[in-house]
């Protein structure tokens, strides 16, 4: 908001063009279109630009989650790092939002605020080149996380990823990025050995310890504030196993308690290569009156190990165990989070509420667990929700200095959240939303600060705190505004957890 104290001279100068004004009302594509040949004539040969009109438009711009989704313009399909400049620089000199897209897994309230939106999709930047040494990787900004862990399986290399296949890879890397790997290497961001962005006024630089470091620092948590990320130079690792093993254990909710405080026991001795992932989930087939909880212990460690580790869950008493070994492209599928399960599903309203905790509180739990049961009764359309609990190890988080990038929360032992999942329902969206918000008040108010919630930014709602996404040592927050103000004065990269 401009004041009028400021000063009519400062006003004038500060006076936005009037494709700005169209642009902030919706009318910008009015003004524009005679000016797209001049946009065409600098993309590379395969790079298209796609209107509403176009019957590759829809395709182009579906979501993961279509609430609250950004209000797109035109899409440009790039395939060069020249590309997603020129797609930059068009946006500014006319006054136009602009969006990158590759996985469009991106569920944020800010991107709602995007209107008219140009959407600059890398989707056809996908190359992944591992270099002679065998240590890193070149991986192109729009390559999927399921083509990077098929790709280095195939030759006997791996590293950290976000886990649903169909997200993109950037996405996860800038917000930190949790995956099966963690507990062996950190999380996916401190995989970063540079990173190639396109500023929002257009420019590309790298990002580096050694070149703009203090880029470098601000993309590792909370890099959606400073540019599009075109390509990475990522560390990989040789495969140890050729396939992880897994057993999956179906506990009804009698067992909740005795689950939790086992698996408050297990994560204390928890080691690097094991995961413990966990749904609250109606299925009505094994349940009809509550949810059921759904537990995988997941293992890259040798199978007679890992059944080990585990033997004390077959204790409570579960009421099936299905056991097996998969190489890692395939845990996607074991865990819901591939291609053709619930994790990458268009055109439902997913609202998701992260929490990051020590460890389980199990009477808070119960009562979410409680809660989930009373409302997928009283209200049918919302029964397909569920909860996520992820126990990845922590061994390799922790020992990156928390300091050395943005991302604030190494020392939280699991993530948990929320998914409110329904058939689109305007009806409905108050409600959800109310329910959501609860199920991790009864966490936080349970936790050990419960001042201080710690969401996931890649998670996060919308409605958190900058605090509670980017940390709450002052330095963090005041860190990343001087840093935005140097990268990016002009705020045109302020649709996903915005900093400002």
């Amino acid at each position: 908001m401009e004041f009028i104290a400021a000063g009519t001279a400062w006003a004038l100068n500060r006076a936005p063009s009037p494709q700005k004004i169209l642009s902030r009302i919706g009318l910008a594509s009015f003004v524009t279109p005679q000016t797209w040949p001049g946009l065409s004539s600098k993309l590379s040969s395969n790079a298209s630009i796609v209107f509403p009109h176009d019957s590759d438009f829809g395709g182009l711009v579906s979501r993961w989650r279509d609430w609250h989704a950004p209000q797109v313009g035109a899409v440009v399909t790039a395939f060069t790092e020249s590309d997603v400049q020129e797609v930059v620089r068009y946006a500014n000199q006319n006054g136009i939002p602009f969006l990158a897209r590759s996985g469009g897994h991106g569920a944020t309230e800010a991107l709602q605020l995007a209107k008219d939106v140009l959407v600059v999709d890398i989707r056809g930047m996908n190359d992944i080149k591992i270099a002679q040494d065998g240590h890193h990787a070149t991986i192109s900004g729009g390559a999927s996380v399921k083509k990077v862990v098929n790709e280095l399986w195939a030759t006997k290399k791996q590293t950290v990823t976000g886990i649903c296949e169909c997200v993109g890879i950037s996405a996860p890397v800038l917000g930190g990025g949790h995956g099966w790997l963690q507990g062996q290497f950190g999380l996916a961001s401190d995989q970063v050995i540079s990173a190639r962005v396109v500023l929002p006024n257009g420019t590309a630089v790298t990002a580096s310890e050694e070149s703009n470091p203090d880029l470098f620092w601000a993309l590792r948590g909370a890099g959606h504030n400073f540019g599009i990320v075109t390509e990475w130079e990522y560390r990989i690792y040789d495969v140890k196993n050729p396939n992880w093993s897994y057993e999956i254990f179906i506990f009804l909710g009698d067992k909740l308690e005795e689950v939790l405080e086992l698996t408050n026991k297990m994560m204390k001795t928890q080691p690097p290569e094991i995961t413990h992932w966990m749904y609250i989930v109606n299925i009505p087939e094994i349940d009809p009156g509550e949810p059921i909880i759904w537990y995988a212990a997941i293992s890259d460690d040798l199978v007679d190990e890992a059944r080990e580790y585990a033997k004390p869950l077959h204790d409570i008493g579960p009421i099936n165990v299905n056991a097996g070994a998969v190489p890692m492209p395939e845990l996607a599928h074991i865990t819901l989070m591939s291609e053709d399960t619930v994790g990458c599903t268009k055109g439902f309203t997913g609202l998701r509420y992260p929490i990051g905790l020590k460890k389980y509180n199990p009477p808070a739990v119960r009562q979410v667990f409680d809660s989930i049961a009373e409302i997928s009764h009283r209200v049918p359309e919302l029964a397909g929700s569920f909860f996520l609990l992820e126990g990845c190890s922590t061994h390799g988080v922790k020992a990156v200095d928390a300091n050395k990038s943005a991302f604030p929360h190494r020392d939280d032992e699991i993530l948990i959240t929320s998914y409110i999942w329904y058939k689109p329902n305007a009806t409905l969206d108050s409600l959800a939303q109310e329910h959501g918000e609860k199920l991790r008040g009864l966490l936080l108010e349970a936790s050990d600060e419960p001042e201080q919630l710690r969401a996931y930014v890649n998670y996060a709602h919308g409605v958190e705190s900058l605090e509670s996404m980017y940390g709450y040592e002052p330095w963090r927050i005041n860190k990343l505004k001087a840093l935005k103000k140097k990268w990016d004065p002009e705020n045109r990269m302020r649709f996903y957890a915005p900093i400002v």
